[in-house]
Order: structure tokens, then sequence, then C-alpha cells
């Protein structure tokens, strides 16, 4: 590498660098698109759940809010225990 010109051997030095740079700001993209699904899920659970404690409010059955709701029967038995 010595017999190269500085500005060709300073371009070569820059590689390595350029790839890391390059997989952080890849990295760091793609963990900010995981945080915001995460959120938007977390989100449609907390919503189906306050769903869920209305309709127990209204006294139907737990087969059907989980038919309504998408959330497991466990999970309103859950709810229904935290509310009484």
């Amino acid at each position: 590498m010595s017999d190269m010109p500085a500005n060709e051997r300073d371009a070569v030095l820059k590689w390595p660098n350029s790839f890391y740079d390059r997989g952080v700001k890849q990295g760091i993209e793609k963990g900010i698109e995981q945080g915001i699904k995460q959120g938007v899920d977390q989100g449609k659970v907390e919503a189906s759940k306050e769903f869920a404690r209305k309709l127990l409010n209204k006294q139907m059955s737990i087969a059907e809010i989980s038919e309504l709701t998408g959330l497991a029967e466990d999970e309103i038995v859950k709810l229904e225990k935290v509310d009484e």
C-alpha cells in the first residue's frame, strides 16, 4: 500500500469505516421500526382490554367478549378479577 498515491490510500482506508457506518445506520433504522411496531401492537392490546372491561361491565359472557376482542378467555378472566 505504500506505493499507492496518498489520495487512493486514504480512500481505501476509509472503506471499513463506511461499511461500519452504513451497518450502524441500518441497525438503528431497523430498531426504530421495530420499536414503533411494538408500541402500536401494545396499544392495540390495551384498547382490546379496555373494550373487554366495558363488555364485562355490561354482563356479556366471557366467550362473547373473547370472540369480539380477540383476547384469550383466560386473559378476560384476569381482567374480571382485577376489576372486582
